[in-house]
């Protein structure tokens, strides 16, 4: 069996309106071809055998929207989300996109999309506009999910750190993108959200976008207190372990194209913490080259399965009804 973790659609309106793709100021005109389509999710599942797909809506068309329209996106997406999830019962389900410091309306908005319309989870952005979801802003998020016991899956905007050195040769989404989600994480760490909030279910995109690389550069940069005085404060204190502790309670998904970098992955967090993504759609040619590398790591059987399908079950609470119905 399959779980596809990482899947992306557009609702219709956005997946066919004319404006410039990434932000409605830059990025290509999708000019009747965005791939982000319902259909297109389908096609990709259906001929690479999965058995459930998670459906997410990455949304970079609000950066381009004010901060009004942007709740009317976000509403719009978590309706139409439901709406694929009944039409395709047991085999797609859906998570609302949410904007953690987007104020009391973005959270009154995550708890309808899960307590009233019964989405199995939360997508956010590492980075929208210049806010991270480690900001003062969001910690009342924290406190609903948590609450909520949903699986948040975070994932980087079209573009984010040093986005004015990536606009050319595809290096917004090759490295930018990678860049912006690792600073997110290394900063949901170093400023204590999974201290504070530890039963949070954080799920990261990219195979974590490097930060298994990074991960002890910053256990030094904590444990060494005093000797590296030179390389700035490491205050206020919010965490009680070295980064790497925290690093382990977060789960991160496959699509790294990279096996060298899935195995990085596997060994910093172990396979209790891996989950198969592909993200296809957008480009749903990669997917059967997703689970290939999956089936190239030459895991263990039961350390496989986990990645294949176990983990993504537990995070979304399937029973064995649930997944005897996709098989």
């Amino acid at each position: 069996m399959i779980i596809e973790w990482h899947t992306h659609v557009y609702p219709p309106e956005e997946a066919a309106a004319d404006a410039l793709a990434w932000d409605g100021a830059s990025g290509p005109a999708w000019a009747g071809k965005c791939p982000m389509t319902l259909e297109n999710v389908l096609d990709a599942h259906r001929k690479a055998g999965v058995a459930i797909s998670v459906i997410t809506n990455a949304a970079h068309y609000l950066r381009g929207k004010s901060e009004t329209d942007e709740l009317k996106a976000v509403k719009r997406w978590t309706d139409y989300a439901t709406e694929i999830q009944n039409q395709h019962k047991g085999m797609l389900y859906g998570f609302a996109t949410i904007l953690p410091c987007g104020g009391k309306e973005q959270i009154k908005e995550a708890e309808r999309a899960i307590r009233e319309l019964g989405l199995k989870g939360i997508m956010i952005h590492s980075n929208h506009k210049g806010h991270y979801p480690d900001d003062d802003e969001a910690r009342p998020f924290w406190e609903l999910v948590q609450d909520l016991d949903v699986p948040v899956f975070i994932h980087p905007p079209h573009v984010g750190f040093g986005e004015e050195r990536v606009k050319e040769y595809r290096l917004a989404s090759s490295v930018g993108r990678p860049a912006d989600l690792c600073l997110a994480l290394a900063r949901l760490i170093v400023r204590g959200i999974l201290e504070d909030f530890p039963r949070l279910k954080l799920v990261s995109s990219h195979g974590g976008g490097g930060i298994c690389e990074v991960i002890g550069r910053m256990n030094y940069a904590y444990e060494l207190q005093d000797e590296c005085y030179f390389l700035g404060p490491y205050a206020p204190m919010k965490i009680k372990h070295e980064p790497g502790h925290y690093l382990k309670k977060i789960h991160l998904d496959t699509a790294t194209y990279h096996l060298p970098a899935t195995k990085m992955v596997l060994e910093t967090v172990g396979a209790d913490h891996v989950l198969y993504g592909s993200d296809a759609p957008p480009l749903t040619s990669l997917k059967p080259r997703a689970i290939k590398m999956i089936e190239d790591l030459e895991l263990a059987p039961q350390d496989k399965e986990k990645v294949f399908w176990r983990n993504a079950a537990k995070l979304l609470k399937l029973t064995e009804a649930d997944l005897q119905m996709a098989a």
